[in-house]
């Protein structure tokens, strides 16, 4: 609804109707590519009617790999919308944490295949992941949302989600957008995620 006001402020006529639907509960975050893909598939169902000739604005929690959206996307585009935009109720998923999400490898995140596309000297601020300034984050939007077919992408800015919190930031995971894991539970050093960082950033073409 925070969306439909804003839009609303901006004299753009809003509505809301439920355009794509979940078949299923079962969650297509977890798990290898090809089972996920097979999940994606069946999951999600759109309404022709209610999606064709719209403009439609997805809402979603979050954007890790990027495939479900691009998916979600595509199946918009079929059913006749004219252009599909993304607003991501987090800042960008820069790294998997401990708790995992069947993240082998950096390259697998959105964030890394977006970056990968990006002029040089963008990188080096990009890599600065959630103090990121313009005009990195929206440029880095922008070739998301080209990889998955969509109009535009948003993401909630970092200090945004900082800003709502019920305790202190230290005191909670954040190292999906800020790249600083904290101590594993079993006591052990926290990995040195630059060493696994480094060397695909590293080894991008410029």
């Amino acid at each position: 609804m925070a969306c439909l006001t804003s839009l609303a402020e901006q004299g753009v006529l809003a509505v809301r109707i439920d355009v794509v639907a979940t078949q299923f509960l079962e969650r297509t975050l977890l798990g290898r590519t090809g089972a996920r893909q097979f999940r994606i598939a069946r999951k999600y169902r759109v309404s022709e009617p209610a999606a064709a000739e719209r403009t439609v604005r997805v809402v979603d929690e979050a954007l890790v790999r990027g495939d479900t959206s691009q998916a979600v996307t595509t199946m918009l585009l079929a059913a006749g919308a004219e252009a599909v935009h993304w607003a991501i109720g987090s800042p960008p998923i820069v790294a998997p944490n401990y708790y995992g999400a069947d993240i082998d490898t950096l390259d697998q995140l959105a964030f890394w295949q977006a970056l990968k596309r990006l002029p040089s000297k963008l990188r080096a601020q990009c890599v600065r992941f959630h103090k990121m300034e313009p005009p990195a984050p929206r440029l880095l939007e922008g070739n998301i949302a080209t990889a998955i077919q969509a109009a535009s992408i948003i993401h909630v800015p970092f200090r945004a989600v900082v800003s709502v919190l019920a305790n202190r930031p230290e005191d909670i995971d954040l190292s999906p957008f800020t790249f600083d894991m904290p101590p594993p539970l079993d006591g052990s050093a926290p990995v040195d995620t630059w060493k696994r960082c480094w060397p695909l950033f590293l080894s991008m073409p410029v």
